[in-house]
């Protein structure tokens, strides 16, 4: 390892993700460790390589902490992307999180000296408060679009409470979404989990996801690069999928739960269109039992988000997303919101003739 002056940041191992004892240490810090996540890991460090982009883990002060870089031919002019990443605990202190830009603004610098970077692009999992812009400005970051689907979140906490039981916690469901599970359930629909990678299956998986997003106008996944990344986060214990099946076999709904930090956290979800073969109640069977899943093991139900870009702010009557927002809603959890994606120029200059040359290219980053 390479340290740079008194900065506190060096280099891993350049045989980091190749050896299994370092790459299983690695993720127990950065995923599995409370604030850990799962894009901090060497399963998204796999998927990022596949697509030709550059991986640089670091220590920052002792930690880990995973950095993509992406870079223009011959020019270099790079630009760098921490994605979820510092670990930012679920109940952190105020007084650390104010914290980070501070340490990411040291790295901005530092990838500038080593990687010819111009620009640092973030999104520590942080929840939002005024003393964290004030934070984010006086490092230097400001605001920018994300690189994420929703920025905000929606989580139960209450399944991470010690001691809570099952019926307590279906009794903070509304009474609409317990009937349907019990009506689910009644008709023999059954969900189960899906813990090691199973191609045939995934694949299934994925044209049940796309199918869903194709009648809601959503973007589709590949599959081509989706499924080897889900396979290596199986593999991690980072990723399960839960089936739900009609009484004849049939798999009718989909939901891909990924196990990091404190959080249980729903990824992907699709349900077919079975028309009038499917029972009443399929879907919100399924995400209960993902969010009972998150009350055994003491984790925080992580539903995802429900806001989009151009509309940041919680679904009201006549959104887009209020549907989904009250779907979410109805299972008892809570709109949390997040800093959001900032980013900070180390090289202004190189910035702007970066994104001249992207823009007469077509706009390739």
């Amino acid at each position: 390892m390479t340290r740079v002056g008194t900065a506190g940041i060096e280099r891993a191992p350049e045989n980091l993700f190749q050896d299994p004892v370092l790459r299983a240490e690695w993720d127990e810090r950065a995923v599995a460790a409370p604030g850990g996540d799962m894009h901090q890991g060497s399963a998204f460090a796999a998927d990022r390589m596949r697509r030709g982009i550059r991986v640089v883990p670091l220590y920052v002060d002792g930690a880990p902490l995973l950095v993509t870089v992406r870079r223009l031919p011959i020019l270099g002019l790079g630009i760098a992307s921490i994605s979820r990443g510092p670990a930012v605990k679920a109940d952190v202190a105020p007084e650390e999180l104010v914290q980070i830009p501070e340490l990411l603004r040291r790295v901005a610098h530092w990838l500038r000296r080593e990687e010819g970077v111009v620009e640092l692009r973030v999104d520590p999992w942080a929840q939002e408060s005024a003393s964290l812009r004030d934070a984010w400005s006086a490092a230097g970051f400001s605001p920018c679009e994300e690189s994420f689907f929703s920025r905000h979140s929606m989580w139960i906490r209450a399944s991470a409470v010690r001691g809570q039981s099952e019926e307590a916690l279906f009794a903070q469901v509304n009474a609409t979404k317990r009937n349907e599970v019990s009506a689910a359930r009644r008709a023999g629909v059954s969900v189960r989990r899906l813990e090691a990678p199973d191609v045939v299956l995934l694949a299934n998986v994925a044209d049940i996801v796309n199918e869903t997003a194709v009648r809601r106008g959503f973007a589709t996944i590949d599959p081509a690069r989706t499924l080897p990344t889900w396979s290596d986060l199986m593999r991690a214990g980072q990723m399960e999928v839960w089936l739900a099946e009609l009484p004849d076999g049939t798999l009718a709904a989909v939901e891909t739960a990924l196990r990091h930090g404190e959080r249980l956290t729903s990824h992907h979800a699709g349900s077919r269109d079975l028309g009038d073969r499917a029972p009443v109640g399929v879907v919100p069977l399924l995400r209960w039992t993902l969010i009972n899943q998150a009350r055994i093991e003491g984790r925080i139900a992580d539903l995802g988000g429900a806001d989009i870009a151009g509309h940041r702010q919680a679904p009201e009557p006549g959104d887009r997303m209020y549907g989904l927002y009250t779907f979410k809603r109805a299972f008892g959890a809570s709109w949390v919101e997040m800093s959001g994606a900032h980013r900070i120029e180390v090289n202004p200059l190189g910035a702007r003739l970066r994104g001249a040359l992207r823009r007469v290219a077509g706009g390739a980053r």
